[in-house]
């Protein structure tokens, strides 16, 4: 009866941690990262700091920025994450590395006019929140970079093709852009009730559903 009893309050213990994980802890999560979004501060580091990142840390990104006519515009910090960004001005595209406590990842921006865009990444957190109208983003488990700027490609071409859509005269500054982008998605966040709620969904359920898969035209055509 005892070791009964006992199973019994391990099960009743895990429930209760489950519970606390799906209903408290994501929603928390979500609002304060949504917060955070308020005011992004994006630090350019000091260019006498850059030769680590750019021969040691990322070395093979940095070696295919240059042969695919890549160019570096600089090192950020962004909270505990360091990005390293490259632009192609003849394509309006940015290359993009982020390196956090959690990892690697690598995306590609392509600007078009009219503040349309679109981001290939490949990591599951960039799939985590709605992305604000005009803003279209896609993310697949590839490390390979000439395997994702493939499927950014084909995707450009896709929305060149059913939208229409042009490359601008002039590639935006980096920063600006950048931080545009974060604040308009902190807007369109907070825009839904309940986004904390919601984000309980969006994280355990909406990122994967997405996740390798491109993105839909057809709701390119009719929500956009």
């Amino acid at each position: 009866m005892l070791a009964n009893d006992n199973l019994m309050n391990c099960f009743l213990i895990l429930m209760g941690l489950i519970v606390c994980y799906l209903f408290i802890l994501i929603p928390v999560l979500v609002y304060y990262a949504i917060q955070h979004m308020r005011s992004p501060q994006l630090i350019l580091l000091p260019e006498t700091d850059w030769h680590d990142y750019l021969t040691l840390k990322c070395r093979l990104e940095s070696d295919w920025a240059g042969i695919n006519q890549f160019e570096l515009v600089g090192i950020y910090r962004l909270q505990q994450n360091f990005i390293l960004v490259w632009q192609n001005a003849d394509f309006a595209a940015y290359f993009q590395i982020t390196l956090s406590p959690y990892g690697r990842f690598h995306n590609f921006t392509t600007l078009f006019k009219e503040d349309y865009s679109l981001v290939t990444a490949n990591d599951r957190e960039s799939l985590v929140f709605p992305p604000p109208p005009r803003r279209f983003v896609q993310s697949f488990g590839i490390e390979k970079i000439d395997s994702l700027n493939e499927k950014h490609q084909s995707s450009v071409a896709d929305l060149t093709r059913v939208k229409h859509l042009e490359f601008p005269e002039h590639l935006p500054d980096f920063e600006e852009a950048y931080l545009a982008g974060i604040r308009q998605q902190h807007e369109y966040v907070r825009s839904f009730p309940f986004y904390p709620i919601l984000g309980i969904w969006w994280y355990h359920v909406g990122r994967r559903m997405k996740f390798n898969q491109p993105i839909d035209l057809q709701q390119a055509v009719l929500e956009n």
